[in-house]
């Protein structure tokens, strides 16, 4: 038995570093194994409505403290107690990749769809601004009704169901539905609009989301638990998902998450003054809609704490292939340019 569960942990370390340096096995990971695991895991969960991915580090952590507390106290030799901790690291590293994580390994979109990388053409982006400030305008509501997830997610769902099986996105399932966080203070703290949890398959949201992010933010993490890792390619599936709605405050949800995005490289590329007309081609009251939504996470946003934890996630996703880190996610308008212009 103990030779058996070497043989497997020397397996499991293999496969993780084989997937790693071919595209092509972590590929077959996304679409092959990992829809299997991803049905088993968020089904033997689905009963419980809090976030175990929570409940799984502070017990790996008071597992990690009771290690050094007993090695202490029974004098144990430093090597040993380290090695302990070792094990429990690495083994909580196996179950991180095999359960999610091996999907930053797969072919990006690109390559599964051979849709090249545009490089950056003026006239082009030009045309984008217009048509996207267009669509933003022409989908904007003032609705007072305020959409639960309950109302949008099967609409959600329906709609990733169509997407052709060679964007390698796997099936959602009725019974994966979002868990409530259990310190949801410290991620608006942070600035964390929801997860994807690798552990149990889990999709968690932050309650505070106002309603125009919440559609988004839910297609966007859906999109994870689907197969997809690259966080532009989350935010191009939320994009496409919710402007193809019929439900109108998905619909305006999925152009008004992207108009940071938007701004951002607005900002960037064009003049001032040509920036400046650009903004101005945006209805007011959208502008104001995300001034108050920027005063209103800033209110709960801990410095300190945010510029740690975006420093440990950016460091994460360069460790995992992602090679822009954070700034991965306003690449979605590179993405949308070169899929639709």
């Amino acid at each position: 038995m103990k030779h058996f569960k070497h043989l497997v942990f020397v397996a499991l370390i293999a496969f993780i570093l084989i997937a790693r340096y071919n595209p092509a096995v972590g590929e077959w990971y996304a679409t092959s194994l990992y829809p299997v695991i991803s049905t088993i895991l968020s089904f033997a969960i689905c009963w419980n409505p809090f976030s175990l991915e929570e409940i799984f580090v502070l017990g790996a952590s008071a597992l990690s403290t009771g290690i050094l507390v007993q090695g202490f106290r029974k004098r144990e030799k430093w090597h040993k107690v380290l090695l302990k901790e070792a094990k429990l690291l690495v083994w909580t590293v196996i179950w991180f990749y095999m359960g999610w994580g091996v999907n930053y390994f797969r072919e990006n979109i690109y390559e599964r769809t051979a849709v090249g990388k545009q490089k950056y053409n003026e006239t082009v982006f030009r045309e984008f601004l217009k048509d996207y400030a267009e669509n933003l305008n022409a989908s904007f509501t003032d609705s007072a009704a305020v959409l639960s997830v309950e109302d949008f997610s099967e609409d959600i769902k329906k709609r990733y169901l169509e997407v052709p099986k060679e964007m390698g996105l796997c099936a959602p399932r009725k019974w994966q539905q979002p868990k409530n966080l259990l310190f949801n203070k410290l991620y608006s703290a942070v600035g964390v609009m929801g997860y994807m949890g690798p552990f149990f398959n889990e999709i968690q949201l932050n309650k505070e989301l106002l309603p125009a992010q919440m559609p988004f933010c839910y297609a966007h993490e859906l999109s994870h638990q689907l197969g997809v890792s690259n966080e532009d390619e989350a935010n191009f599936w939320a994009y496409q998902i919710c402007r193809n709605s019929e439900i109108p405050q998905v619909k305006y949800s999925g152009y008004y998450a992207l108009l940071p995005y938007v701004l951002t490289n607005a900002r960037r590329a064009l003049l001032p003054d040509d920036y400046k007309a650009s903004l101005q081609s945006i209805k007011p009251e959208i502008l104001q809609q995300l001034n108050s939504q920027q005063e209103f996470w800033r209110s709960r946003y801990s410095k300190a704490l945010g510029q740690l934890q975006s420093t440990l996630y950016n460091a994460m996703l360069k460790g995992n292939k992602i090679t822009a880190g954070t700034a991965n996610y306003i690449q979605v308008v590179d993405m949308i340019i070169a899929f639709e212009y």
